[in-house]
């Protein structure tokens, strides 16, 4: 017979399930059509397919040879298309050099080349995936942690273990993730750059993108595991004395 703990929990865990099937099939349709395709993920103009890496792009002054510093490439610049313009500009546009076949998207948002090569695009794709798989493994954690919790008292020990194993590795996991999609695109963009970069490492941390929502979110998972962990060992000793 189902507690009332088990009860309270139901739709809990039915609206976990519901959240871990539909992100696990995104998933699986967003890897599957890159692992199929190799890669394609964007069209340019005429409708031509492209398997596109993508990096954020320095900025301009980190890089030796932009337009503010070279007059002839300031000049070609200014005297082209509006920064708005519907497609990417012409090499001879681009606010500093880069390399061959490495265009910028989206008014400079981003520099992009075409590269369907396994080693690359394994690379680029491990780094897009990387956080939403560490969020994809959480939620299957936290549907484990609810189906114990129901089967259990929510004072279990193993049921607090769980929580706290759950809010590590949620924060260390997007933590290291967050790390390693920073050096993949920082090593990315300095491949794709024509001209020496100056401050790498200064670009890379400017361009890191701090898990705040995450750590914040896993350190109350453990701090509720320590508080339900006090719970049940006072009411471990409360039952002794009755």
């Amino acid at each position: 017979m189902p507690t009332d703990g088990a009860n309270s929990l139901k739709w809990t865990k039915i609206i976990v399930r519901v959240l871990l099937v539909l992100f696990a099939g995104l998933m699986i349709y967003q890897v599957g059509h890159a692992a199929l395709t190799g890669g394609v993920n964007a069209y340019g103009p005429g409708d031509s397919p492209h398997s596109l890496v993508c990096a954020p792009p320095p900025n301009i002054a980190d890089v030796e040879g932009n337009y503010i510093e070279d007059p002839r490439r300031r000049k070609a610049v200014t005297a082209k298309e509006p920064v708005n313009a519907p497609y990417p500009p012409q090499q001879d546009d681009n606010p500093y050099p880069v390399k061959q076949g490495v265009e910028f998207y989206d008014t400079t948002v981003r520099i992009c080349k075409d590269d369907s090569g396994l080693g690359i695009q394994l690379l680029y794709q491990s780094s897009r995936f990387a956080t939403p798989l560490v969020l994809l493994a959480a939620l299957f954690l936290l549907d484990r942690l609810i189906g114990d919790a129901r089967r259990r008292s929510g004072f279990d020990a193993a049921v607090v273990r769980r929580l706290r194993f759950l809010g590590v590795f949620l924060g260390a996991g997007t933590l290291t993730t967050s790390i390693f999609t920073t050096l993949v695109e920082t090593g990315l963009a300095v491949s794709m750059v024509a001209s020496p970069i100056r401050n790498v490492w200064e670009m890379a941390l400017s361009g890191w993108v701090f898990p705040w929502e995450f750590l914040i979110a896993g350190l109350g998972l453990v701090v509720m595991a320590k508080v339900v962990r006090v719970g049940a060992h006072m009411r471990e000793e409360l039952e002794g004395t009755v």
